[in-house]
């Protein structure tokens, strides 16, 4: 059989990754200082007066004013009348914002500023911030005082992205156990494993694990890896990795053209290929995606490739092992519940402690997440991907029989 075996932020937890919650936290303390070129790194400048100009600073105040506005937005949302006046349902399916929503909202300012913003909300929004933002913006007028709002949401990005890739660096220790025994099972003849997390902990393990997998890059060229789609196609190809959101060591190199390159523990600045010759990389951040609102991104280059490998498996395999996940990628959700739809036998395998919590976290799966599991298209198994064996697990890959 083709498995599907479907990875979230999750599944990094017992490798010391933090969760979305901390590390929002670590972008709002944790130091960091710019170097300039849309680059933080992590501690203070070492010049004292350098501090103080620091625009690390600034964008900190701007992601502080921007989690009271949301939060704020979160509980308005949804008035409707009452005896007493109005009351507010909240926003039902957002929770505590996080780095992700500060990301979307820096990108809206950042668009805005360059004029591509497509939302006539945006302008209201950036209004209503600079009358909170006191000492933040400098300019007497009000126009001036968004103008340098708007200056802030480029580096906004690139900050938050930038603590992000610094995070995700963690190296593996423990929770991939069950994914080594799919890997070396006889019945499963393609092991397909799609994750949206930036970290590389499951490359890092099956390699350690002397595992071979094809991960859409082709083979060693000086100190890269460049993108190969075509690698998926080899008939050797039993195990098969898919990155939707991107890595902490994929970069983009080129001058007027771009293309996607894993970096093989060189630096940046010195990186090159099997020639000798340098290589230019066209932003010094590695290339995942952020924010909430993916959907654009999922369709311009090496994405665009990736992307469709995953259409594609959803296609040829009809049984999906979950675990991590959220639920938090509307389009992602979309063709997970097209997947079902189309025919009564795809079945998704939960692995999740509570995994009613899912139903809370996503409109398509509150309003199919009962008829799902009474179906046998969602069988819910009350662990963790860390804490379960294949033995376990195998009945439920064979048969689709109830929740355990």
């Amino acid at each position: 059989m083709k498995l599907l075996l479907f990875l979230g932020a999750g599944v990094s937890a017992p490798s010391g990754l933090p969760t979305a919650a901390k590390l929002t936290d670590q972008i709002l303390h944790d130091p960091y200082h710019h170097e300039g070129k849309g680059l933080f790194t992590p501690g203070q400048h070492s010049d004292p007066a350098s501090r103080v100009t620091d625009l690390t600073h600034r964008i900190r105040r701007l992601l502080r004013l921007l989690i009271k506005h949301d939060t704020r937005d979160i509980r308005r949302v949804g008035y409707y009348p009452t005896r007493g006046g109005f009351r507010s349902s909240g926003a039902i399916f957002r929770g505590t914002t996080t780095y992700e929503d500060l990301f979307f909202l820096c990108q809206q300012i950042s668009l805005w500023n360059i004029g591509l913003t497509d939302n006539s909300l945006t302008t209201p929004f950036m209004e209503y911030i600079e009358r909170r933002a006191h000492g933040l913006l400098s300019g007497r007028s009000t126009k001036a005082r968004i103008s340098d709002l708007a200056t802030l949401g480029e580096p906004g990005c690139a900050f938050i992205e930038s603590v992000v890739a610094e995070t995700l660096r963690q190296k593996y220790l423990a929770g991939f156990d069950l994914i080594l025994e799919l890997a070396a099972s006889p019945q499963i003849d393609q092991l397909n494993i799609v994750t949206l997390n930036h970290d590389t902990l499951v490359e890092q393990f099956l390699a350690a694990n002397g595992v071979r997998f094809v991960d859409g890059f082709g083979e060693r060229d000086g100190d890269v890896r460049w993108s190969d789609d075509g690698v998926y196609d080899a008939p050797s190809a039993r195990v098969r990795l898919f990155k939707l959101h991107g890595s902490v060591n994929w970069y983009s190199f080129g001058d007027s053209a771009s293309r996607t390159a894993i970096l093989l523990g060189a630096r940046l600045e010195t990186a090159k290929d099997g020639k000798g010759q340098q290589l230019e990389p066209m932003f010094r951040r590695p290339s995942f995606l952020s924010g909430i609102n993916k959907a654009t991104a999922y369709q311009r280059g090496i994405y665009a490739d990736i992307h469709f490998r995953f259409y594609d498996l959803l296609r040829s395999c009809d049984h999906m092992v979950m675990s991590g996940y959220g639920w938090g990628d509307t389009v992602i959700n979309f063709q997970l519940d097209t997947w079902l739809d189309r025919c009564r036998r795809n079945t998704i395998i939960l692995l999740h402690e509570k995994p009613e919590q899912i139903a809370e976290r996503s409109l398509i799966m509150a309003s199919a997440y009962d008829g799902r599991v009474r179906s046998g298209q969602l069988i819910c198994i009350k662990r963790w991907l860390c804490d379960i064996s294949l033995r376990e697990l195998h009945p439920h890959l064979l048969s689709g029989t109830g929740p355990v």
